[in-house]
């Protein structure tokens, strides 16, 4: 059994968007030598999140138009009448996206659907962030 850590940092350059990660994921994958197993890719921050879609600016912007339906900006959040801060509603869109995913590893591949690619959601940037990849397998 092989265990393989990685991670990836960049700086995000706007409140909310999107950044691409499915290239540095594959070739994480090709280093990590491992042929069948799982990566698991985790976003550790309460104000991102990961995910698959489609790559396509034009569904990057309908997924924050509902997003932001879903869970709007509001002053009445407990967490934005405490000590915490003003950004509930990026923790709140963070729940409800999820902070993890978990993707197969096959032929030595990461086995994405053909239109598919991993994203990590920015809910409350610009911020340094930090996904933590780990591959496990044969």
């Amino acid at each position: 059994m092989k265990v393989f850590n990685g991670s990836i940092r960049f700086k995000s350059e706007h409140k909310t968007g999107e950044t691409n990660i499915t290239e540095q994921l594959a070739e994480m994958v090709q280093e990590s030598q491992v042929q069948e197993g799982t990566a698991t890719i985790f976003a550790g921050h309460t104000t991102g999140a990961v995910h698959l879609n489609f790559p396509d600016a034009d569904l990057e912007a309908d997924f924050h138009d509902i997003i932001n339906r879903i869970v709007p900006k509001s002053s009445q959040y407990h967490h934005n009448k405490g000590d915490y801060g003003r950004n509930a509603d990026a923790h709140l869109k963070a729940i409800l996206i999820g902070q993890s995913i978990s993707m197969p590893i096959t032929k030595g591949r990461l086995s994405i659907g053909q239109w598919q690619a991993v994203y990590f959601t920015e809910l409350d940037g610009p911020r340094s962030r930090l996904v933590t990849v780990k591959v496990i397998g044969i």
